[in-house]
């Protein structure tokens, strides 16, 4: 990461260091936050929020985000809600190992809204999704990470796609 670009997106890590953990891994969350961005705005209001713009990255432990412009609201000193938004020809894009044994969970699209507290993620414009090897792409996809569920729409016929692996063999 560039020293210029990390200088002035760090100061939104007091922010997000507050927020606690939103990650799958445990050790995730032991992990410092390393952001970047061309520029940063921070409120130190618990209440606040703070806005990074232009080829912003945050990573912490297995988690990497990359999107041109990244909102973090705060409540009672808590992250509430992050939202990320792309550009025409730069999606959001992000992974996020869920457990040591499974591959990474990805996912892009012009924008993600993640809601903290019920740990559930909203993909919409050109959403892609990848869990556990199971594909999903449509107009929009919802992701309950906590239950386990996704649920992919798209307003054009035939416009939702899903791709499952097939199962194991028991005898295997």
């Amino acid at each position: 990461m560039s020293s210029n670009r990390t200088a002035r997106g760090l100061a939104v890590v007091g922010a997000l260091a507050l927020a606690g953990s939103l990650y799958a891994l445990p050790e995730d969350s032991a992990q410092p936050i390393e952001i970047e961005a061309d520029e940063g705005l921070l409120r130190y209001d618990p209440n606040g929020t703070s806005v990074l713009v232009g080829n912003v990255q945050i990573e912490q432990g297995s988690l990497r985000l990359e999107a041109h412009r990244v909102t973090i609201s705060s409540r009672d000193k808590r992250m509430h809600r992050i939202v990320a938004e792309g550009m025409p020809e730069e999606p959001v894009r992000f992974r996020q190992r869920l457990n040591v044994d499974e591959p990474f969970a990805t996912g892009h699209a012009s924008r993600a809204d993640y809601t903290v507290a019920k740990e559930r993620l909203e993909l919409k414009g050109d959403a892609f999704l990848s869990v556990s090897g199971r594909e999903f792409a449509g107009d929009v996809i919802f992701w309950d990470i906590k239950n386990g569920l996704v649920d992919a729409r798209s307003s054009a016929p035939g416009g939702v796609k899903m791709k499952w692996p097939p199962e194991p063999n028991p005898a295997d």
